[in-house]
This record gives C-alpha cells, sequence and structure tokens, in this order.
C-alpha cells in the first residue's frame, strides 16, 4: 500500500471522525493514512479535548516563551521518512513542512490548513515563508473557498488546490438534537441549577483567542444594568478564571466540555450561541442546530465564519465590551428566530469534506 502521513500540531476529539473516515476511504484505493501528532500545549490541555486513537503516533512538542508569547515546535521527520506521501501544516514555523518541502527525497509533499491569513496579523518573514510553501508544495488542502482563491492568486494552479470545506461531524449532532425532548432540558436545567428564563450558549475553549476577557466585562456590565441574562458554558481553558465573579454572581453555569449528547441538548435549550472572540468551527454547530451565533466584528476570526450570513445566522457586534453587552441582551429580549420551519443552510457535510480530501490525495499522489 501506499503510505501517506498527515502531520498535525495536536489532535482535538473533534477532527477523530474526519480522521477515520479518511482513513477507511483511502484504503480502499490502497492508501494507508496515519497521523503524527505533537503533544497539546499548556493551553491546549485545560480544555481537555486532546484525543488519542491507534493511528496517531506521537511526537514531543517544544515550547518556547518570548514575553507574552509562546512559540510551540514538532519536528517528527523520523516518523514520516519512511512514507510515500507526507501533508504538513501551512505555516511559517512548521520545522515538519520545511523539512519535508525543502529535502523532498522522492516524496509527494501537501500542505493543509487555513493557508490564507485569518487569526492573526501577518508577519513579513511568516508571510514570504508561507508563500514559498504554497508554492514549492505538490498540492494545497484549503479550509473554505478564500484560502483557495488565495493560493490561486499566489500563482499556485488550480488541479494543486482542494477546497476541503473543514467542518465536524454533523450528522451525529443532528441526529443528537432530533431526539433532544423538552423533558430532556428540564432535566438538564435542573442538575446544572440553570435558572428560569431564556439563557445563551457559549460552546469552546476559554482561552485568549476567544476573547474571555471580554465576555467577562460584559458579565460585569449586564450584572450592573441588572439584567438577568445567564449563559452556559461548555468548555474548559486557561481563562476559565476570568468568569469567577460571573459565577460567584449566578451568571454563568459551566459544565465543562461537551460531548455530542450534552452539546444537542444545550443547543437546542438556548436562545443563541455567543461567541465573542475567533468563531472557527462553532459556526458549524450554529448551523446544524438553527441558533444565531452573537460575536463581534473582531477582525481575526477563523475562515468558517464565512458559513454564517449576517442578519440571517449571525449577528456581530462593534468589539466594545459595551457593544457586546447589549447585544446579548437584545437576544434574550428580542430572541432570533428558532423555528425548526424556518429554512436554514445546511452545515457543511463531513462525509464531502472526507470525499474532497480523498480527491486532493489522489491527485497529489497521481501527479
Amino acid at each position: 500500500m501506499t503510505r501517506l502521513s498527515i502531520i498535525q500540531p495536536y489532535v482535538p476529539q473533534y477532527r477523530v471522525p474526519f480522521f477515520e473516515g479518511l482513513r477507511r476511504e483511502l484504503a480502499l484505493d490502497g492508501v494507508d493514512l496515519e497521523v503524527v501528532s505533537g503533544q497539546a500545549t499548556d493551553a491546549q490541555k485545560l480544555r481537555g479535548d486532546a484525543a488519542d486513537a491507534p493511528w496517531i503516533t506521537g511526537t514531543r512538542t517544544r515550547e518556547f516563551r518570548f514575553g507574552a508569547r509562546t512559540l510551540s515546535l514538532t519536528y517528527s521527520r523520523r516518523l514520516w521518512s519512511d512514507s510515500d506521501a507526507v501533508i504538513v501544516p501551512h505555516q511559517g514555523t512548521s520545522l515538519d513542512a520545511m523539512s519535508a518541502l525543502a529535502f523532498r527525497r522522492g516524496k509527494r509533499v501537501g500542505v493543509w490548513g487555513h493557508i490564507a491569513s485569518y487569526t492573526s496579523p501577518l508577519n513579513p518573514v511568516d508571510g514570504a515563508v508561507e508563500d514559498w510553501q504554497l508554492r514549492r508544495a505538490d498540492h494545497v488542502f484549503a479550509y473554505v473557498p478564500s484560502g483557495t482563491e488565495y493560493a490561486l492568486e499566489r500563482g499556485v494552479s488550480p488541479r494543486e488546490v482542494t477546497t476541503v470545506m473543514n467542518t465536524i461531524d454533523t450528522t451525529s449532532l443532528e441526529d443528537a438534537l432530533t431526539s433532544t425532548t423538552a423533558e430532556e432540558i428540564d432535566r438538564f436545567r435542573r442538575e446544572k441549577r440553570i435558572p428560569d428564563g431564556p439563557f445563551l450558549a457559549y460552546v469552546g475553549g476559554l482561552d485568549s483567542s476567544k476573547r474571555v476577557d471580554l465576555l467577562a466585562d460584559a458579565l460585569d456590565i449586564l450584572h450592573s444594568s441588572g439584567s438577568r441574562a445567564h449563559i452556559v458554558i461548555a468548555g474548559r481553558g486557561e481563562q476559565e478564571t476570568l468568569l469567577k465573579p460571573a459565577l460567584e454572581r449566578g451568571q454563568v453555569t459551566l459544565i465543562g466540555y461537551a460531548w455530542t449528547g450534552r452539546k444537542a441538548i444545550l443547543l437546542k435549550g438556548a436562545t443563541a450561541i455567543v461567541n465573542p472572540g475567533r468563531v472557527g468551527l462553532i459556526a458549524v454547530d450554529a448551523l446544524a442546530s438553527k441558533r444565531m451565533l452573537i460575536t463581534t466584528d473582531w477582525p481575526w476570526h477563523a475562515p468558517e465564519i464565512e458559513y454564517l450570513k449576517r442578519g440571517e445566522s449571525l449577528t456581530q457586534s462593534g468589539s466594545s465590551a459595551e457593544e457586546f453587552a447589549h447585544a446579548l441582551q437584545t437576544a434574550l429580549e428580542e430572541p432570533p428566530h428558532t423555528d425548526p420551519a424556518v429554512t436554514w443552510p445546511e452545515p457543511p457535510r463531513l462525509d464531502a469534506m472526507i470525499a474532497n480530501y480523498k480527491d486532493g490525495v489522489i491527485t497529489m499522489l497521481n501527479t
């Protein structure tokens, strides 16, 4: 069989169904897939969502701190040196990407990621390196269409780019949402002691990329105004302590990491979803659950925010705590449409992502 290695900084739980499905599909074409994964960083460990599986080979991650910035590096060439092909992260700081692209030794090499710079200002040096990676790679796997457009603008041939349409296992979530009953939601509210009345849902890690500090400030403002706004938070992270005052005031309920069934109950019971910081795959949760996502006009959202349409599935306030607090209160007083009969766009499907990715792999191997 042809051996393919995909290199990942770390593998979160939500990626497991994708890789398992991709392994099955590639095996039908004689391709054996192995995932080489670094360790979760200290911040990622606090989320509690790191995955383990027989097809994951772990490698050491080294962390270097430069003031407030932390750089996480892995170098795992010895683990994929015998592979026929390797797909590496599209990152200027990826040692594996640089090694694979500079010293091919007969391997087919792909790069996978956002491709364009969405989530932070682009350092000119990193930008130059990443553009070189795009031109050097045999194939580019972009999360969303705008990433593909960026690669094409940098001179990559259309035949050498695949738009994978990054997503999660929406089928399992939608099945759980459909089967969730009002009685289960009521039981959940009693178990978690969620106050009577409408509540908002937060799903995701509690770290700086999600602007937890802004959420905490908005909750302070809502408390001072006498608002009864309540947010149920499914997630863990290094900035969880910023919500302690709101927790003590009874404004939030913390339920930790939520698996599919618990997440379905939370989303179906909620009036809307909130996330003041980086919007990524939570956009898929919003579409699957048919719940409006309330965020800010922060410029560093992940590309998946493109799946949502402002005014229909997305509300964006200004980036101040006052403006975000107002958006939360408005959602509770004037709930967005949650009628199942209202037509929502379909979320990107995992089986389609797997098929897209497989097509890209086969093209890469055969060119």
